[in-house]
């Protein structure tokens, strides 16, 4: 996953659009889909967050 993809997920501007689209494709395991993409992107938030701390 991108930044910018984790970023789509986790903004409440556009959050709903992207993991839309993450349950549409992933099909019968939609919403375990997105689970697994908000666990990624909360990872990813994170990682960049305590890096900031660390500057």
């Amino acid at each position: 996953m991108t930044i910018n993809q984790a970023i789509r997920i986790l903004d409440p501007d556009t959050s709903a659009e992207a993991l839309g689209e993450i349950e549409y494709y992933g099909g019968l395991r939609g919403k375990e889909k997105v689970l697994v993409a908000c666990d990624e992107a909360c990872r990813i938030a994170v990682e960049i967050m305590r890096q900031h701390l660390k500057e």
